[in-house]
């Protein structure tokens, strides 16, 4: 178990003395709980044993609180853009693209550097997480380090300061990632938060109204999702765009696989 003494895992200088820091950030994890009253989710253990939450997991001294500050400007800049495609005041500020397989949108509003930083501090923290529940899912350890340092080089104490140094933003780590989502806001989300390395490169992050591939070997993505590979600086951020049927066959696919 860390203590405060312990030094931040993130910049590796100052002490973790940052308590209930969020794994994944509450953006991702509030679905659980809509419409539940009183407030709760629920969780079930690998041996199916269900019960009761209510809040998302967290952790004590992984960080200091000023790395902690940092992630959070990737979180806020990027959530609130991403939450804006569900309110049709916003929609001229997404574009929508259609191909065979599925559908995508591009966010006019949302910088791909920034977004880049945001997936990268998620996938780092699930990956040096101690806790149960992220077990299944594990980096190698030198591409975990690309990312530490990578997120290290560009946080920044206020969001206005992470934009003024986006021109600093250069090295990507040769990784691959793709995100899709329901073509329309689900509740309830018939979906599930977990996360799993499907071997040493490929890894999935299902977040209840997002899901994440991940793939450590760029190479190793799914073809038909390269359109929408966002682990580039050269044009906006593509989130894929799936209908709700199929979304719904896809969870109960995945529920089934991680307790077959």
């Amino acid at each position: 178990m860390r203590k405060p003494t312990d030094m931040c895992l993130l910049c590796q200088k100052k002490p973790s003395d940052k308590k209930n820091s969020q794994v994944i950030p509450k953006f991702f994890g509030k679905g659980l709980f809509d419409g539940t009253k009183p407030r709760h989710g629920i969780q079930i253990s690998r041996n199916g044993v269900s019960s009761k939450v209510q809040d998302i997991i967290k952790e004590n001294y992984i960080l200091c609180s000023e790395c902690e500050k940092g992630l959070s400007i990737f979180e806020t800049y990027c959530t609130f853009r991403l939450e804006r495609f569900n309110n049709i005041l916003y929609h001229k500020q997404y574009k929508r693209f259609k191909r065979v397989e599925f559908q995508y949108f591009e966010c006019n509003n949302l910088d791909i550097r920034i977004f880049n930083l945001f997936i990268y501090s998620i996938v780092w923290r699930i990956s040096i997480s101690e806790h149960n529940a992220f077990q299944k899912f594990q980096l190698p350890i030198v591409e975990e380090e690309k990312l530490r340092k990578v997120i290290k080089d560009n946080i920044s104490k206020t969001q206005n300061e992470l934009i003024d140094n986006l021109g600093n933003f250069s090295f990507l780590p040769d990784h691959s990632h793709a995100m899709i989502r329901p073509s329309k806001k689900l509740r309830p989300p018939n979906s599930m938060l977990s996360t799993a390395s499907l071997d040493e490169s490929i890894h999935q992050l299902h977040l209840v109204d997002y899901l994440i591939f991940y793939a450590t070997d760029k190479e190793k993505l799914i073809s038909n999702f390269n359109e929408i590979n966002n682990n580039t600086i050269d044009r906006k951020v593509r989130i894929g765009l799936i209908d709700s049927k199929l979304w719904s066959e896809f969870n109960l696919g995945l529920m089934y696989n991680l307790w077959k």
